[in-house]
């Protein structure tokens, strides 16, 4: 279930947006699954980059000052192949249109290889419905929280639509 709350959403308190696609409601608009052994190291081999990196910041803003960075690009085909995630998560496949896409990715992890921030870049260029996208998600380990759904005043519609998601349909 997806919620969302504030002038967008039609109110001030959260509003029921209804069910999201598997994928949406898995990840968001990251399409690097970095829950997937199989996604992450196919990224990290292709890596362009792959060196100590500086302090980075996880979910709940605290300072992780050892890291190890990769970085790499990969197209959207690629991605889907390596990905086992995206392929299942993605019911109708991956629109033929959007493979040759690149995607300039980042990894920062800790020391012992849990991903603390996952970065995607691509730009599509001109034709396609969205003309560029980043994403950043931030991620915090040994973590003790709960997470419950929020009380909500009504089912909304999300004004911002998912453009990620609409690369995926045929």
């Amino acid at each position: 279930m997806l919620y969302g709350a504030g002038p967008a959403y039609g109110g001030k308190s959260w509003m029921k947006l209804g069910s999201a696609p598997h994928s949406a409601a898995l990840y968001g608009d990251q399409i690097i699954d970095a829950f997937d052994l199989g996604t992450l190291k196919a990224l990290v081999a292709s890596a362009s980059m792959n060196k100590a990196g500086g302090t980075v910041h996880d979910a709940d803003d605290r300072a992780v000052k050892k890291t190890w960075s990769y970085r790499g690009t990969i197209t959207f085909s690629r991605l889907f192949k390596v990905s086992k995630p995206s392929g299942t998560c993605s019911a109708g496949g991956l629109n033929p249109k959007y493979g040759g896409i690149t995607i300039h990715w980042g990894i920062a992890t800790d020391m012992s290889g849990k991903p603390i921030v996952v970065q995607a870049v691509w730009r599509p260029g001109e034709g396609f419905p969205l003309q560029a996208a980043t994403v950043a998600t931030r991620f915090s380990w040994d973590v003790n929280a709960s997470i419950k759904a929020p009380r909500v005043s009504g089912k909304a519609r999300d004004p911002y639509g998912d453009d990620v998601i609409d690369l995926f349909r045929s």
